[in-house]
């Protein structure tokens, strides 16, 4: 192994070691820190040449998230999410009906709006609804977080991984979503039945098949009754017009990532002159800019795992074990591993590079298998953390084992799905 791809081996496992622990002699290590500070060692140390550091960071990636992130912002400061609690409490008759119907409400919101900003918003409404119907929040919140990944898999929106492997590899939008659409709605079915009969204590009286019911009449009166605000609807608007923008796209030879810019930046101005109460600050509050940061750092970081040869180093690591990237079942377990070592974000910008920019079917793959992948363990994705974290500050533990008990039968059926779908 040459000096160089040592260093760049020792900067990477020391990197992600932070990520995972996060937590040093009591300090907290947050993950765009970890990412920055190994971007940093990548630099420091010479790995990476200065004149490649600019050129590694994707203005691309980080203009479609943050333009998303704005809209979302927008839609959360107007009512959308307090209307969706209500939603859930209305249209749920049983606990059954509940894990359902929250499941598909948050895997559709996934596919239209970036999940980690869904699950933080849908994790204290999941939490109040059981408080309010006397139910263990559990099931329902890893219910949640499977359902946003997988919610997720549809459209180049759904989560940062899909927005990368997008602008990558050229596939449109439309493309995109008619592609791995009916791949999320099967997953979803198949999760939610395992959900159910994992918790069936929880779901049902005594057997599968006689839920346990919910007293509506209570929760409603417990709960506050949300407007929805007429500035809502110029929001809702403009993420439309940013849909028809990316369906599109393709003909009107425009990025999808300067569409979703452009919606941002006119909702910055456009809101608060609406909504008098309202000003950019608190927008601008809703903008995730630590996942930016962690991006702008794992960029760089990649790039210098790319430049040093690990990577093809690590990949014919996996040829010698018999799993290649150049199949749908060989790209599907590489994948899924390094989605549950390293998170499905890094495992694909670390994968992308070798994968052929007009082979859409291994894109179309390393999208399914690393997002499906991540609802295996609660550090195989962000929503996973997001909805663990989120419940643990408002007094709900989500044990791992827990997580594991439904996460890895659902991951290990949707991905077998996945591989038979694409074509084995």
């Amino acid at each position: 192994m040459q000096t160089e791809t040592a260093l760049a081996l020792l900067i990477f496992v020391f990197t992600y070691a932070l990520i995972s622990v996060r937590r040093i002699r009591g300090v907290s290590i947050e993950r765009p820190a970890a990412a920055l500070f190994g971007a940093f060692l990548m630099i420091i140390i010479g790995v990476l040449p200065m004149d490649e550091v600019l050129g590694a960071i994707d203005l691309n990636i980080l203009a479609l998230l943050l333009g998303m992130m704005i809209i979302v912002s927008c839609l959360e400061i107007t009512g959308l999410f307090d209307r969706a609690s209500q939603f859930l409490v209305t249209k749920c008759g049983d606990m059954f009906t509940f894990l359902w119907v929250s499941m598909g409400v948050t895997a559709l919101l996934s596919a239209l709006i970036l999940n980690d900003t869904v699950v933080l918003m849908f994790t204290p409404i999941i939490i109040k609804v059981c408080r309010s119907i006397d139910a263990n929040p559990v099931p329902f919140l890893i219910g949640e977080a499977l359902a946003a990944n997988i919610g997720s898999v549809a459209t180049a929106v759904g989560n940062p991984q899909n927005a990368y492997i997008v602008i990558r590899s050229g596939i449109t939008f439309p493309d995109f979503a008619m592609a791995l659409t009916p791949l999320a709605i099967t997953s979803l079915v198949m999760a939610i039945a395992i959900v159910a009969v994992v918790f069936k204590k929880d779901i049902f009286n005594g057997r599968i098949g006689t839920p346990k019911m919910i007293d509506r009449t209570l929760v409603l009166r417990n709960m506050s009754k949300a407007k929805m605000e007429r500035p809502f609807y110029l929001v809702l608007g403009v993420l439309i017009a940013v849909f028809i923008g990316f369906i599109i796209s393709p003909w009107i030879d425009a990025s999808i990532s300067i569409i979703a810019f452009m919606g941002g930046c006119f909702l910055l101005l456009m809101l608060p002159l609406v909504k008098k109460d309202t000003g950019t600050a608190p927008i601008l509050r809703g903008v995730d800019w630590t996942l930016l940061l962690f991006f702008v750092g794992l960029f760089i970081l990649l790039k210098g795992v790319e430049t040093s040869g690990l990577m093809t180093m690590m990949l014919d690591g996996f040829e010698d074990a018999g799993a290649g990237v150049t199949g749908v079942p060989g790209l599907s377990l590489i994948s899924a591993v390094l989605s549950n070592l390293i998170s499905n974000v890094p495992a694909v910008m670390l994968l992308s590079p070798v994968i052929d920019a007009g082979n859409n079917t291994l894109w179309l793959a390393l999208a399914s298998s690393s997002t499906l992948a991540g609802n295996a363990t609660i550090l195989g994705a962000a929503a996973n953390v997001i909805v663990v974290e989120k419940a643990l500050s408002q007094g709900v533990e989500v044990r791992l084992r827990d997580f594991i008990k439904a996460g890895l039968p659902v991951t290990i059926v949707t991905l077998l799905i996945a591989m038979i779908y694409l074509g084995i």
